[in-house]
């Protein structure tokens, strides 16, 4: 008899131990439904994301109408609703509930249940892409140097400095014109060096790229040149739209794209360039697709709009490498609507000086500063001596 009782607690011991191993706190089941339940809440917020990214205007805001709209597109069991303050939206798909806001933003509600398994909010201690971006002060971050950036190409870059910034992620650009070395070429075609750091996109360095627009299909990159994609959906087999593929390669800019980065591009696109310049000296400065064939601009609000020789007032080494000892522009990732005698081969570039100018594809003088899109997740701390390093 004393056996059997002692058996008997044995089991019932046993089992208590397996009970509080798959259900308890820290259990198995409550760790395989906690993944579930940040898998299934990710998957939604990525949708959420492209639906921000698609309702941008040619100005640059957010156009709530639009969201709504492209909120409905998502898939799942989804209700939208305005807030009280009336500049945001709420959403909740499948039981889980977020707010956007005007600045895109995207803000899971604490405690976001979806279901039975609660997802706790994570706590963030260093500076991240939307501290930045809700900054007033943008000089106090645009142009500061980041450390612990590291690409397969590390080595062909000075420093890295913060260019920009969305409610989502931190852009880098290299200090600096990237030597030939670095420069990585199409699939079939290569770079043309004039020297060092002059460096052409000819003919056989864009052979890859003949239908043009239609090579740049990734979302997040569409969305630096928004007003063209997205807001007028203009496309073009034009030999600067060639050029500007080539840019927006990510597959072959990847040799600057580390394990902290979403993807790396070969330059500012204008409209990065714009909102960058225009947060960081409070003014506004614009960029809108004037046609299929590319770009204009505007340096008073969007009164007066020309094709090209736009200038920054300010000289900011962020925005244009003074001096011509490397090369004497930079190539920026979008098309220019210049057009003379109908052969739109024109990019926008950056001068010397600081005036936004045309130069053909495959002009001589003019490097290459290579953009990386860091990802969302990644926090900033700053350094004592004004530079920031990655967490």
């Amino acid at each position: 008899m004393i056996s059997l009782v002692i058996t008997i607690i044995v089991l019932l011991i046993l089992a208590t131990i397996s009970i509080t191993t798959l259900m308890g706190e820290n259990g198995i089941i409550t760790k395989a439904n906690t993944a579930k339940t940040n898998i299934e809440k990710a998957n939604i917020e990525e949708q959420l994301q492209m639906a921000v990214i698609a309702s941008y205007d040619q100005n640059g805001n957010l156009n709530m109408n639009k969201l709504k709209e492209e909120l409905a597109k998502v898939q799942g069991d989804i209700t939208i609703t305005d807030t009280n303050e009336g500049n945001s939206v709420k959403v909740i798909v499948d039981g889980y509930t977020f707010e956007i806001d005007e600045g895109g933003s995207i803000i899971p509600e604490e405690g976001n249940q979806g279901g039975e398994t609660p997802n706790p909010p994570v706590e963030e201690t260093g500076i991240t892409a939307k501290d930045i971006a809700n900054s007033t002060n943008k000089s106090e971050y645009y142009g500061a140097t980041v450390t612990g950036y590291e690409c397969p190409n590390s080595t062909g870059i000075n420093a890295w400095k913060i260019f920009y910034a969305d409610s989502s992620n931190i852009y880098l650009i290299a200090d600096d014109y990237i030597r030939y070395d670095y420069c990585p070429s199409s699939p079939t075609g290569e770079i043309t060096k004039y020297d060092d750091y002059k460096l052409s996109m000819k003919g056989n360095m864009i052979i890859n790229y003949q239908n043009g627009s239609e090579h740049i299909t990734d979302a997040k990159i569409k969305a630096l040149n928004n007003d063209y994609f997205n807001v007028k959906k203009y496309s073009s087999t034009r030999e600067n739209m060639k050029a500007v593929a080539y840019m927006l390669d990510a597959n072959v800019w990847k040799v600057f794209q580390g394990d902290k980065a979403e993807f790396a591009i070969g330059g500012p696109t204008i409209e990065m360039l714009m909102k960058s310049y225009s947060q960081k000296y409070n003014v506004d400065y614009r960029a809108q697709a004037g046609n299929s064939i590319g770009y204009h601009m505007s340096n008073d609000g969007g009164t007066t709009w020309f094709e090209f020789d736009v200038k920054f007032s300010e000289s900011d080494d962020l925005y244009m490498i003074r001096s011509i000892d490397r090369a004497f522009s930079m190539w920026i990732a979008s098309p220019c609507m210049y057009d003379p005698n109908n052969k739109s081969d024109k990019l926008l570039v950056m001068a010397y000086n600081g005036t936004i100018s045309e130069n053909s594809y495959d002009g001589t003088l003019t490097g290459f500063r290579p953009v990386v899109c860091l990802n969302s997740n990644v926090e900033l701390e700053k350094n004592s001596n004004g530079t920031y390093h990655i967490k």
